[in-house]
């Protein structure tokens, strides 16, 4: 009698495993499993490899983190800019994570796109404020000393055409826009 191979026991990707044809105390018993070494999942004081719905959450908390990223680039930039580089790195971990589980992580890939345009909004940010800074921070000075109506629109007066003159800009520009200051 000669021995046959024994048959692949993996189901196929669309079908059900089915249940294992061995006569019970026949066939390869299970070992002990050697342990894993240091530093890989599973290890001792090492937590195992991502769960079930890891990449899921994880590609949601990236959408989340780059909403905000962008929201907040416009008002508070640097928080803007901080959460951009969070949405953009747990973004790329959920879908690298997803690839490896070979599953999904819905929500990764618009949290890397929003979390990079408020990255890029807050960069923009950044670098005017620290191009306009003497200007800025003067007209700042100049307004919390204003008393009056009259005060203000000095300032207006005495550092709008700086402002103008560094960006650029035609002249009267900065009086329909200066009230984002």
């Amino acid at each position: 009698m000669s021995e046959q191979p024994e048959p692949d026991r993996r189901p196929e990707p669309d079908q059900a495993p089915q249940p294992d044809q061995t006569p019970a105390g026949q066939g390869p018993q299970p070992g002990p499993t050697p342990p894993a070494e240091p530093g890989q999942p599973g290890a001792p004081g090492q937590p195992a490899g991502p769960g079930p719905g890891q990449p899921q959450r994880t590609g949601w908390r990236a959408l989340w983190l780059g909403a905000i990223a962008l929201l907040t680039a416009f008002f508070f930039y640097p928080l803007g800019l901080v959460l951009g580089v969070a949405a953009l790195v747990v973004g790329i971990r959920a879908r690298r994570s997803a690839r490896r589980a070979r599953g999904a992580a819905p929500g990764a890939v618009p949290g890397i796109v929003l979390g990079s345009v408020g990255l890029a909004f807050s960069i923009l940010s950044v670098s005017l404020t620290a191009f306009l800074w003497t200007e800025l921070s003067g007209y700042q000075n100049c307004l919390s000393g204003s008393n009056t109506t009259t005060d203000k629109q000095s300032c207006q007066e005495k550092y709008f055409p700086k402002i103008e003159d560094k960006l650029g800009l035609p002249d009267g520009s900065m009086d329909r826009y200066g009230d984002l200051l």
